[in-house]
């Protein structure tokens, strides 16, 4: 039997972490008699198997785009809510911000993006002892890996505030990766910030511009440490790498009303994005949530018990000729029926909240719930609006900043604003936050937004829901404190 290095151990520890339970049998069976990872490893297309691996753990697609997007990133938000179907009793609680550690989302998140920064680190171990194979490469390969890592982090920061830091030292036997995983403390904010921004930093200073959009590279590296920034409250840097992105080869899509749905996904506005296949395991399950009952849908497609309904306040802050207003229906024709049934308001006047978001357009093709839109995570126009913004903490209203704005709302063909409207850099920031609302709903930002405007518990409190000031963060999973007793919960659970 052969003998294998460190590098052969922490192979089959990401595979431990793919398989599960089903690593002791394969491990029982002794079956690398017959193939050397050492030299899968060495091989460039080996080490892109394990990048892979790695991606396809921080792909919010499928069910998970369900419950990143909208369970946790809009249903507690002014702008969507859910009834019906066995989903609903889930997700009541977030709704009302009801939710406490025990919730099955928070868990399925935590372990998700862990998954994720595990694979990475398995690919910088292994990156880290190649040979012969030029600097150059491997560097692209660490981007790539601590891009993945930088992502994973940013979003359980967004979630959770700061969590362990997660390091494997080289050499580390599995029992030692395993006590690391058990015994590690929350990061501080300061360590949490430095660790992003450095893996950031490096993935823009070694990838390459351009390239898949689905992939970590300079251009997606650049937009995701603009919004790191953004969110950060780190103004000034947020407006500078923003510049950075706006200088490289992004363009506005024309047509808004498209720019979601299957002919529109090939387009240079999608910075990052998840692809979606049909037949494959990523997929966009959206729509079946959005038709409302009775809606006259094509036979290959399916509508769900469950479904996702937009607030009334929230579409009618569109103007008429807004043509992002399109992509909600407010009435239709229910099959059997000649009248229209009326979503948005009742013939009395009264808000019915009920407006349907068909942000992302039924695919012609679809497989009962499986559509193949793609999902974009940050796109040009967030960026700009991200610079103005930041523009605007900076030095309050400016003309770029206005012209900023005018560049999404001219696109939307939505009224253009003008510097003298907005004498102050609180009426622009109100301003501005109700622009990302209408640009980005159903693309899962408007928490994250709500809380960096010190508005996410007002805006629940508005709704006469009993919000507390300590739930712009969410809990700690209870399976993790309980795996980790280092663990600190944060305050208020």
């Amino acid at each position: 039997m052969k003998i294998y290095s460190n590098r052969t151990s922490l192979f089959v520890a990401f595979l431990m972490v793919i398989w599960g339970t089903a690593c002791k049998d394969f491990l029982e069976e002794e079956t690398f008699t017959e193939y050397d990872p050492n030299e899968f490893l060495q091989d460039e297309s080996g080490v892109d198997a394990l990048l892979t691996g790695a991606y396809s753990a921080i792909n919010i697609t499928g069910y998970n785009m369900r419950n990143n997007y909208f369970i946790l990133g809009e249903f507690p938000t002014d702008m969507t809510w859910e009834t019906g179907g066995g989903l609903n009793r889930l997700v009541v609680p977030m709704i009302q911000f009801n939710w406490d550690a025990s919730i099955g989302f928070f868990n399925g998140e935590y372990n998700g993006y862990y998954s994720a920064i595990s694979r990475a680190n398995n690919v910088l171990l292994v990156s880290r002892s190649l040979s012969d194979i030029p600097q150059e490469t491997i560097n692209k390969i660490e981007g790539e890996a601590r891009f993945i890592r930088a992502f994973s982090y940013y979003m359980l920061h967004n979630l959770f505030g700061p969590t362990p830091i997660i390091e494997i030292p080289e050499g580390a036997s599995l029992d030692e990766i395993e006590a690391i995983g058990k015994e590690t403390p929350r990061a501080t904010e300061e360590e949490y910030r430095a660790y992003v921004e450095a893996d950031l930093l490096f993935a823009a200073d070694n990838l390459e511009a351009g390239g898949f959009s689905s992939r970590g590279n300079k251009g997606n590296a650049l937009a995701l440490l603009t919004k790191f920034y953004l969110n950060n409250k780190e103004w000034q840097k947020a407006a500078d790498v923003a510049q950075q992105v706006l200088g490289m080869d992004y363009t506005l899509y024309e047509d808004y009303t498209q720019l979601f749905s299957i002919e529109g996904e090939d387009n240079n506005e999608f910075i990052f994005r998840f692809e979606c296949l049909l037949g494959s395991n990523q997929i966009n399950v959206y729509m079946p949530h959005a038709f409302p009952p009775n809606y006259p849908i094509q036979n290959n497609w399916i509508n769900f018990g469950a479904m996702f309904r937009t607030y009334t306040a929230f579409y009618e802050t569109f103007e008429e000729q807004d043509i992002r207003r399109q992509l909600f229906v407010s009435e239709y024709v229910e099959i059997g029926n000649t009248e229209p049934t009326q979503l948005n308001r009742d013939s009395e006047g009264n808000p019915l909240d009920d407006v349907r978001s068909f942000k992302y357009l039924p695919d012609p093709n679809a497989i009962g719930q499986e559509n193949g839109n793609d999902i974009p995570y940050i796109r040009l126009a967030d960026i700009i609006l991200t610079r103005a913004e930041a523009l605007n903490e900076i030095s309050g209203p400016t003309p770029e900043a206005i012209d900023l704005i005018n560049q999404v709302r001219n696109r939307a063909n939505a009224t253009p604003i003008t510097l003298a409207q907005y004498p102050d850099k609180e009426s622009l920031r109100d301003f501005i936050l109700a622009e990302r609302g209408r640009e980005f709903y159903s693309e899962g930002l408007r928490r994250e937004d709500l809380i960096r405007h010190g508005k996410f518990i007002q805006q629940a409190l508005d709704r006469g829901i009993a919000a507390e000031d300590y739930q712009v963060l969410y809990p700690l999973p209870q399976p993790q404190l309980d795996n980790n007793p280092n663990l600190e919960q944060n305050p208020g659970y």
